[in-house]
């Protein structure tokens, strides 16, 4: 993967190059034909077709090269641009690192990501902070220090606050600012709760709240200026499992997809 990196970065750096070549010869063709005036000025007697018409071609043949190489360079840049977007998604997360609940577990179980690049439990939030499954994932993303670090809690934080909003974002926030601080070097993403099925919100209002959770969630990443992922629009009706909570296989390749854009993975 460094290699593709330095081989973009080099491909890059010749059409700058180019690009400055073609400034400069467009600056000394400039400084000739004023060069070609002023000497005209000074004496009208001077034939100055035969330089004029070396500065023509000059002028024509430069350009057309530079542009021809120019637009070579653009082709490859685009075509790297393309190879690069469609990596596998172990490929684009090889230096990220997930972290979440029985939701997130899906993308290893399902073979989406590497379990090395991933680690959830079932029950764990944010709101009991003192928990030892949160504190296990905190503990490990300081440990790898990953260049990416994804967060994907809320779920089962819905019922532990008993659909208080506010609560949940009060327990939230100083993880978020534990991590910015213990990682600096690190880019944080919080990705959003995902709505339940309406025969779960039917038997338990609290899980009506989620997209107010998902709000304040919102205003949190702004406020902490760290990166919210709002993944409410991936999810279809076909998606949920029985318990109207969990996804089907089908809704992790769309999930890691939309984080991997939104990071520029």
């Amino acid at each position: 993967m460094n290699d593709k990196i330095e081989k973009k970065i080099e491909k890059i750096e010749e059409k700058d190059n180019v690009l400055r070549g073609a400034v400069v010869a467009v600056i000394v063709l400039l400084m000739i034909g004023f060069l070609v005036v002023v000497v005209r000025m000074m004496n009208p007697r001077v034939d100055i077709k035969q330089g004029t018409a070396i500065l023509k071609q000059m002028d024509q043949t430069d350009v057309a090269k530079v542009e021809k190489k120019i637009q070579k360079l653009e082709e490859d840049e685009r075509e790297a641009d393309e190879e690069w977007k469609n990596r596998p998604a172990k490929e684009k997360f090889a230096n990220a690192f997930v972290i979440g609940d029985s939701i997130t577990q899906g993308l290893y179980e399902y073979g989406v990501l590497d379990q090395a690049n991933v680690m959830a439990d079932r029950g764990t939030e944010v709101s009991e902070v003192s928990s030892e499954k949160i504190q296990e994932h905190i503990a490990k993303a300081k440990e790898l220090k990953p260049q990416a670090l994804f967060l994907a809690y809320g779920m089962n934080d819905v019922e532990a606050v008993r659909g208080d909003a506010d609560a949940f974002i009060k327990a939230y926030r100083p993880i978020i600012e534990d991590l910015k601080k213990t990682l600096p070097d690190t880019k944080i993403y919080i990705n959003s709760i995902l709505p339940a099925a309406e025969s779960v919100i039917s038997q338990n209002e609290w899980y009506g709240n989620i997209p107010e959770f998902n709000q304040k969630l919102e205003e949190l990443c702004e406020e902490e200026r760290v990166t919210f992922i709002d993944n409410t629009s991936l999810v279809k009706d076909e998606y949920y499992a029985d318990d109207g909570i969990h996804m089907a296989p089908d809704y992790y390749t769309g999930w890691v997809d939309h984080m991997a854009e939104v990071a520029e993975l």
